[in-house]
């Protein structure tokens, strides 16, 4: 059979192939031609849901990346003032941090 993918080749016996065969020009039975646009629509359909993915895990770990940036900060901004705190201060951030990126890690799982 031609170089078709196999989910083609079932949609199309050799005689197809050969009836249809006219000296300097092959035209593909309506069927195959059919399946073959359906089959490249599906795989832009998914090709779009893949990017929006992208995009969201993008969108996501940014603003987890700024918000933790912004509690370190803060940390030792509090660090500074009451050094006695730093255990606790540390403990809360690190809590923050960790939720953070679990809220990335589902969001690229999803």
């Amino acid at each position: 059979m031609f170089n078709l993918a196999p989910r083609f080749a079932a949609t199309a016996s050799t005689q197809d192939l050969i009836a249809r065969r006219v000296p300097g020009h092959y035209r593909a039975p309506a069927r195959i031609e059919r399946a073959v646009r359906d089959s490249v629509a599906v795989e832009h359909g998914r090709s779009l849901v893949e990017g929006a993915r992208v995009r969201a895990l993008e969108y996501v770990s940014t603003e987890a990346l700024q918000a933790v940036g912004g509690l370190t900060e803060l940390e030792a901004h509090y660090i500074r003032r009451c050094p006695l705190g730093e255990a606790r201060y540390r403990a809360i951030v690190d809590t923050a941090a960790m939720a953070l990126a679990q809220i990335v890690a589902e969001t690229g799982r999803s």
